[in-house]
């Protein structure tokens, strides 16, 4: 029953910020990236991220006081999957389009919006899993405190991948700013409102594990677009359809990143 909840609450989300953005701006604004150059920065630096989730979760895995815990396959289980997403946002980084000029083409400023959209849900996640890790370790007044500072770090994630829409997109600021309240609002009703009237909307056991595996599949789904923007770079009509409507479509991806992490942040915080 949980999933169905989750699934409604993503295509709600994404339906209303993608009506929201519907109408495109008149123009784009002026580049701010060289978008090939900075594809390839981020490689070592989503390389770095991934390299250290799986560190970490090896290390954790070799704690005898964490595998003796409760919370230690969610913590272990999160690892692994932020480890995972980063690899996907290694392979959309590294294979962003190099063009002669970037504004014949939407692909390498959408490749490099989808790009960070999985970089930041990987590391989301990988910082989530720091609450239940202190909970393991034995230290529960420290998870409280990150609590709190996790979800300062998702909303400003979701300001974050917002910005990114904007700029590289033809998305309205208004779509682009409803992003991270949405993400938060969509979620927050879902758990404080919906869940108390239908319990069976929330996992058992683990809720944030679960959620963390929503996420891979939502990662596995941009991976899916990301290709096929590549299949077709050479067909002049998908071009041309996509730098007319590829803005909602990264809006609606974009609202699923954002409800997604809040998701996560509420299975973390209310269990």
């Amino acid at each position: 029953m949980w999933v169905i909840g989750t699934v409604i609450v993503l295509i709600v989300g994404a339906a209303v910020i993608a009506a929201l953005g519907r109408t495109p701006r008149v123009s784009p604004g002026p580049p701010l990236w060289d978008t090939a150059k900075l594809g390839g920065t981020n490689i070592s630096a989503l390389g770095a991220f991934a390299g250290f989730s799986l560190t970490s979760a090896i290390f954790i895995g070799g704690l005898d006081v964490a595998r003796s815990s409760s919370a230690f396959a969610t913590v272990f289980g999160m690892m692994l999957i932020g480890f995972l997403i980063l690899v996907i946002a290694t392979w959309i980084a590294g294979s962003t389009p190099s063009v002669p000029q970037a504004e014949e083409t939407p692909v390498p400023s959408l490749t490099l919006v989808l790009g960070n959209l999985c970089a930041n849900l990987g590391v989301s996640i990988t910082w989530l899993a720091l609450a239940p890790l202190m909970v393991v370790i034995g230290l529960p007044a420290l998870a409280d405190v990150f609590t709190w500072a996790l979800l300062i770090m998702a909303l400003a994630a979701g300001g974050w991948i917002a910005l990114f829409t904007c700029r590289l997109t033809m998305a309205s600021a208004r779509a682009c700013s409803a992003i991270p309240v949405l993400g938060v609002a969509l979620p927050a009703l879902y758990r404080l409102v919906a869940v108390r009237l239908w319990p069976a909307l929330w996992p058992a056991r683990e809720p944030a594990l679960l959620f963390a595996f929503v996420a891979l599949g939502a990662a596995g789904l941009i991976f899916m677009l990301h290709m096929g923007f590549l299949a077709t770079h050479d067909n002049t009509q998908v071009q041309e359809r996509l730098r007319r409507d590829s803005h909602w479509m990264v809006l609606a991806a974009s609202q699923v990143y954002v409800a997604v992490v809040g998701l996560i942040w509420f299975a973390v915080a209310l269990p």
